[in-house]
């Protein structure tokens, strides 16, 4: 099979272009739609408009291993699916040129797309998991949540609010209103001179630390007027961050961790069937899945190439519209039968290793039945 570089740099070139106009699509899609989702979480800790485009770059980091593949998938559909519908594939048949120099330089490249995978995987993904986390604890940290003058809301469904008069930069609090329905039963309202302000990271848990007050809790038979007042010279108001920041925030979840630190901890279940004491979670079963999941998802650009080839080439002038449609159907099928992986193993059903790779083992087969299928055509 003779290697002809002039085809190969022009395949190379479309699917690459392709690629990244699938990546700028996909990529874009991905990050405002967590971005949005996640609004509501960060605005609530008091996160500036400067510290978003932070959490924009990290989510960016995070998603790059779903875009990417994506992406490439997207390329070498759309980019064979032009080839074919323009008649260049039945030119090139004419010309001797076979189905398997075809895919050659777009297998390369896959190849290319996996270790980028792998490197986005295994290092970039882990850091970027680990500074949000950051920057969420130290945002809270430094109580940029509360802001003078203003009712800010210290829960998602807004039963608990807080008003500060004013404060300092040393986390002072004056003129202290907390309102708290979280419990409808016993609603009541704190009115405290001063307090401060502190953030525990191990619990995620924030405690207001108020002087010279009262609690007034609020009457809920309209059928009594008693009426209940409490003073207090000091008091505590604790709240939880926990949705937001996670508990444990010096403890790093499996996603958060290098892979060095993964084999690790797996390492020790094996010589002493336990995680280690500084370890945040205690079962065996996240770690090794995303460990595995390190491995077998970047394996799939390569066969994302040869699966893409196969079915690009069609003899039709539809073909061009073709591609975006399949990348969606091939997408959604490998990421549902990951997910579905991630849940045998999760529970036992499956060893990781098998349940993560499963979603390759099914691609493979269905790319051996298309190429064959296409070289038969060709044929």
């Amino acid at each position: 099979m003779r290697w002809t570089g002039t085809l190969s740099r022009y395949l190379i070139r479309e699917v690459a272009l392709y690629s990244l106009v699938g990546l700028l699509g996909v990529g874009s899609i991905l990050v405002l739609q967590n971005l949005l989702r996640r609004l509501g979480d960060l605005g609530g800790i008091g996160i500036s408009f400067g510290d978003m485009a932070s959490v924009a770059g990290n989510l960016s980091a995070m998603l790059a291993s779903y875009a990417v593949p994506v992406a490439f998938l997207f390329g070498v559909l759309a980019a064979i699916g032009r080839i074919s519908a323009d008649s260049e594939w039945t030119a090139m048949r004419a010309l001797g040129i076979s189905f398997a120099q075809i895919v050659r330089p777009i297998m390369i490249l896959g190849c290319l797309v996996a270790v980028g995978t792998a490197h986005l995987l295994h290092n970039v993904e882990p850091k970027a998991r680990r500074d949000m986390r950051t920057l969420a604890a130290t945002v809270a940290a430094n109580g940029s949540m509360i802001k003078a003058g203003q009712f800010i809301r210290l829960d998602n469904e807004g039963k608990r609010l807080l008003f500060v008069e004013d404060r300092s930069p040393e986390l002072g609090l004056k003129g202290v209103v907390i309102s708290d329905h979280t419990n409808q039963a016993r609603p009541f309202t704190i009115f405290a001179e001063s307090g401060s302000f502190a953030f525990d990271q191990e619990t995620a848990a924030v405690t207001l630390t108020l002087a010279e007050g009262d609690i007034h809790f609020e009457n809920q038979d309209s059928g009594t007027s008693k009426y209940r007042r409490i003073a207090f010279g000091n008091a505590s108001y604790i709240f939880d961050l926990g949705d937001v920041l996670g508990s444990n925030v010096n403890r790093l979840r499996p996603p958060e961790l290098e892979t060095s630190t993964l084999r690790q901890i797996l390492n020790n279940f094996r010589v002493e069937g336990v995680a280690p004491s500084w370890a945040r979670v205690r079962q065996i079963e996240p770690y090794e899945i995303h460990l595995h999941r390190r491995y077998a998802v970047p394996f799939a650009s390569v066969l994302f190439a040869f699966l893409g080839v196969a079915l690009g080439v069609r003899r039709t002038r539809g073909a061009r519209s073709w591609g975006a449609l399949l990348c969606v159907v091939i997408v959604f099928l490998y990421y549902t039968a990951l997910s579905f992986g991630i849940y045998l193993a999760e529970n036992g059903f499956l060893p990781a290793m098998a349940a993560l790779w499963l979603p390759n083992l099914l691609t493979a087969g269905l790319a051996l039945a298309t190429s064959l299928r296409a070289r038969r055509i060709e044929l």
